[in-house]
């Protein structure tokens, strides 16, 4: 008895601490042409991120500086082959841009990437085709 007890305090705080990471983190799922990807983004994140209205400004961060952040995370110099530009899911202010550059090492020959308004770049997961 005293060991169901146990197990069932550690199923508990499992399940919650299961619970706290995934309220805290926004799920984006995309495709690019062929390519289906998942990218996880903390709540505190899209909080940091500048709103912004197309009807009203430019985007707070251009199209050049989302590929220097991309270039300066991945250290890298990997073509851009396709940039969008979208609403976070569930948002109406909040944009990101979706980038997709070539990666000739990767399974997939390509990476892709969130980019935040604030300059913040996610690496997404390519899902395996199948």
């Amino acid at each position: 008895m005293k060991n169901q007890s146990w197990l069932t305090l550690i199923i508990f705080f499992l399940s919650a601490n299961a619970h706290a990471f995934h309220s805290k983190n926004i799920e984006i799922f995309e495709q690019f042409d062929d390519l289906k990807m998942v990218a996880f983004i903390d709540k505190n994140d899209i909080l940091d991120n500048p709103e912004w209205n197309p009807d009203i400004s430019t985007p707070p961060l251009t199209i050049a500086e989302a590929i220097k952040a991309i270039k300066t995370f991945n250290k890298s110099s990997n073509s851009i082959k396709e940039i969008e530009l979208k609403l976070l899911p569930n948002e109406t202010k909040h944009w990101h841009y979706l980038v997709k550059t070539e990666d000739n090492t990767a399974k997939t020959k390509y990476n892709i990437y969130v980019v935040l308004m604030n300059g913040k770049v996610i690496p997404a997961i390519i899902e395996p085709q199948t």
